[in-house]
């Protein structure tokens, strides 16, 4: 658990960093751009965050099961990613040029040109983050998105407040894109190794396998949460759509979390039996609840001043969703994924996004005239609910165990009453009303102490092993 344990860390910090355009540039942008060209700015990553989906389709991410299903040929199947995106992602863009192109111009909102560059020069050759995880190497995907991180933050951030233009900027992104994609084919061709290793028995049909049902289900997950911001952009403007991203502006975090341990511990469950395999998953299960838990009562607490601080009074509007946004956070603890891909059951990942995406759908149509920005929320909220207790179901199928068998029930209770119990360390304003603002930072902090000692008070294995670990770490650095 301990090299589980580094290497959840590093990626967690290293998917952090890659989300970082998301969680860092907007501070700043808030400030740069007016809310409407801020809008803009985040309709464009929003276009691009659905391409780059359709582009990727699941590619990447299949190293993390077929590299250690063919340990002896980890190059070549570097290789064979690298020709099936550049084939996806061509076929992707000149779908998007024929649509545009029918709708008039008015499908992208004459994003064409930079979405078509955008999307071409960031989905090729970026395979590597999930080539080094599957080697059980986490240390460079640290180095690798910090850097790629740095780079698009300076970039934006400079391009913006030079030129107050959210166009420039998108722009320099794909410049930026550009020289990346530049960098990773020259890099490649230096590393590669494949013509030292085996031939692959059937090099293309294992990935195929894994790719079309897994794509398809995570495309539908990203259609399903992009759906509300899309509606949003597209029946109450650009301005709404600041809002509402502003709103959901911790989500690259949570994902971050759920993400990082789940590709983690999935090539380690496709080397394990189906009991030991869930066992692992049940350990990580817990884990996200211990992390995202304080995260959901801490922004449910404090999501007004918090915004209004950081963001600026104009996004004022924004708290409300991201409190409703904290039950989405809840549902996203309980990821079925990492289980039902060890067994190579993917289908009902795409069953499940479909009714979520179809649910979600309706809601918005429904709540939104109703109740604007917060109903799109609530109708995210409720189409997670549907995507969970779908895959739940499917996975008792497949492990053919039943509900009390499933999930470790006492240890995430123990997580929740911890959560809820420290929480009342919070509920009163005093910490703002002395302190001020860094009454917020003082109140999280002694929060999450209370929470923590409440962990090892309640003796939930799960926390015993983090801190363990944490241990570990901490004198591993100091010596």
């Amino acid at each position: 658990m301990s090299g589980l344990g580094n290497r959840t860390a590093i990626l967690t910090l290293a998917r952090l960093a890659s989300y970082g355009l998301q969680l860092i540039s907007p501070i700043f942008l808030v400030r740069l751009l007016s809310v409407e060209e801020f809008g803009r700015y985040r309709e464009f990553l929003l276009y691009a965050s659905i391409l780059q989906a359709f582009a990727q389709f699941s590619i990447n991410d299949s190293l993390l099961y077929c590299v250690p299903a063919n340990p002896g040929s980890p190059w070549r199947l570097a290789r064979q990613t690298a020709l099936l995106t550049l084939c996806s992602s061509l076929l992707v863009v000149l779908v998007l040029a024929g649509l545009d192109g029918w709708s008039g111009g008015h499908l992208v909102n004459g994003y064409l040109a930079p979405l078509v560059a955008y999307t071409l020069l960031s989905v090729n050759l970026d395979f590597w983050e999930y080539f080094w995880l599957a080697n059980g190497k986490a240390k460079p995907v640290f180095f690798y998105s910090a850097g790629r991180l740095a780079v698009r933050v300076l970039v934006v951030v400079v391009t913006a407040a030079l030129t107050h233009d959210f166009h420039v900027v998108i722009w320099a992104l794909v410049a930026l894109e550009g020289a990346r994609c530049l960098a990773a084919g020259i890099t490649l061709l230096i590393v590669d190794r494949a013509r030292h290793e085996p031939v692959l028995r059937e090099p293309w049909r294992d990935q195929l396998r894994f790719c079309i049902p897994s794509g398809m289900a995570s495309l539908l997950a990203m259609l399903n949460r992009n759906v509300s911001n899309v509606i949003v952009a597209r029946t109450l403007g650009a301005v709404a759509l600041a809002q509402y991203a502003i709103g959901r502006f911790g989500e690259p975090v949570v994902a971050t979390v759920r993400n990082s341990v789940s590709a983690v511990i999935l090539p380690e469950m496709v080397r394990k039996d189906g009991g030991t395999a869930l066992a692992l998953w049940q350990k990580a299960t817990v884990i996200n609840t211990i992390m995202l838990f304080p995260i959901v009562v801490l922004v449910a607490r404090y999501a007004e001043p918090l915004v209004t601080w950081v963001f600026g009074p104009s996004y004022a509007s924004a708290a409300v969703v991201m409190q409703i946004y904290m039950l989405v956070v809840i549902r996203e603890c309980f990821d079925f994924a990492p289980a039902l891909r060890a067994v190579n059951r993917t289908r009902p990942l795409v069953e499940s996004n479909v009714a979520g995406l179809v649910a979600c759908t309706v809601a918005m149509l429904l709540l939104i005239p109703v109740a604007g920005l917060a109903g799109a929320m609530i109708a995210f909220v409720i189409a997670s609910a549907i995507d969970v207790s779908w895959l739940g179901w499917r996975t008792l199928q497949a492990y053919k165990v039943s509900v009390r068998d499933l999930l470790p029930w006492r240890s995430i209770a123990k997580t929740a009453v911890a959560a809820a119990v420290a929480g009342l360390l919070i509920v009163s304003s005093v910490w703002t009303e002395v302190f001020g603002r860094p009454g917020i930072v003082l109140g999280g902090l002694a929060y999450l102490a209370a929470f923590a000692l409440l962990l090892q008070v309640m003796h939930i294995p799960e926390a015993m092993v983090l801190q363990a670990w944490g241990k570990r770490l901490v004198l591993r650095r100091t010596a």
